[in-house]
């Protein structure tokens, strides 16, 4: 079987999973709902006090089991078979839509690539989504097609990079921005007297799991694929960074665009589809920030995708004995006098 080939390759792939459009246009709206840099405080804890315990549990059981997620719950017990078949079940469900979020983002960066208008109504009230829908199912099914390896650690090994340099670019352009200053003190700085809000708890924890892929099978599926010298707590909490830094570093882009031109910062899909793309117009050089902000949001978004996806494919895998029974680990290791180890 196919495995990660290497530390590195499993841990791009699933902060692929965890950096996803919920970093880059939800996290800013959730803030701005959420009283600013104060939302700042109970996501830190639901991440690493809440979340990465999990991830590192969910990794841990994938790598013990070598097998998908509905065969790992019933290697717990038959009767706790049904809660991997609901999850299978939901995350199909979050998918139907994402892709269908995808292909809107691809048709805005093909709009912003050829300098064409598009408004996000008139778009969506045609049947013009089909096309952008089944390119972006076409682009994720191919990569799963290819395998682990070849697939989907080769497509994160290049689109992770590429998430982080278009983010510290478009961040060191919205340093120049007139509403930097302003833009970073709403993020920055915190309003405590929201903290007795159970409301923006719940927000943070929602942000954190869902962000994370907490709790959805994802990192059963993916931890099935790695070796047994995984050192799961650090590989766990280095994704969990990353993730946090995608988040803040999309609100040091945002924001500044939303102070100078005097946007509502809580906005969500109206901010990312038709308030941005707006204020990108009036900007020197809009259309290339419009192009890298789609390019960003499309990158982010397919590796999700892909990781949605294989917990559907693994579990079919599975019923249909394509896989087998264990996984075999077969990676490049390294051997000496004292014996093998593998990465």
């Amino acid at each position: 079987m196919d495995l990660w080939s290497s530390r590195t390759g499993f841990i791009l792939a699933a902060t692929g999973a965890a950096v996803s459009i919920g970093n880059i246009w939800r996290f800013p709206s959730v803030v701005g709902r959420n009283g600013g840099g104060a939302y700042l405080i109970p996501l830190l804890i639901a991440v690493f006090i809440f979340a990465v315990p999990l991830m590192i549990l969910e990794i841990h059981s994938g790598q013990r089991t070598r097998t998908d997620i509905v065969a790992t719950f019933r290697s717990v017990g038959p009767r706790f078979r049904i809660f991997g078949i609901l999850i299978v079940a939901v995350v199909v469900l979050i998918l139907s839509y994402y892709l269908v979020i995808t292909g809107w983002i691809l048709a805005f960066l093909g709009s912003a690539i050829t300098g064409s208008d598009i408004s996000l109504a008139s778009f969506t009230a045609t049947y013009a989504p089909v096309l952008p829908f089944t390119v972006s199912l076409g682009i994720v099914a191919a990569m799963l097609s290819l395998g682990v390896r070849d697939g989907i650690e080769r497509l994160t090994t290049i689109l992770m990079p590429l998430v982080f340099v278009i983010l510290l670019g478009m961040a060191a352009f919205s340093v120049t921005l007139p509403g930097f200053s302003e833009g970073m003190a709403f993020l920055l700085t915190p309003d405590l007297s929201v903290l007795a809000d159970p409301l923006i708890w719940s927000a943070a924890f929602g942000q954190a799991f869902f962000s994370l892929s907490a709790g959805m099978g994802i990192l059963i599926t993916y931890g099935s694929y790695v070796g047994d010298e995984m050192n799961v707590p650090e590989a766990a909490t280095i994704i969990a960074v990353a993730d946090v830094i995608v988040a803040v570093l999309a609100g040091i882009v945002i924001f500044p665009i939303v102070f100078t031109f005097n946007l509502e910062p809580s906005l969500g899909t109206e901010l990312a589809f038709s308030t941005l793309p707006a204020a990108f117009s009036l900007l020197p050089g809009g259309r290339i920030v419009a192009g890298a902000f789609f390019g960003l949001l499309f990158a982010a978004a397919i590796t999700s995708a892909v990781s949605m996806m294989e917990v559907g494919v693994s579990t079919v895998r599975g019923a249909t004995g394509s896989h087998g029974d264990k996984r075999q680990y077969s990676s490049p290791s390294s051997c000496s006098s004292s014996g093998c180890r593998h990465y």
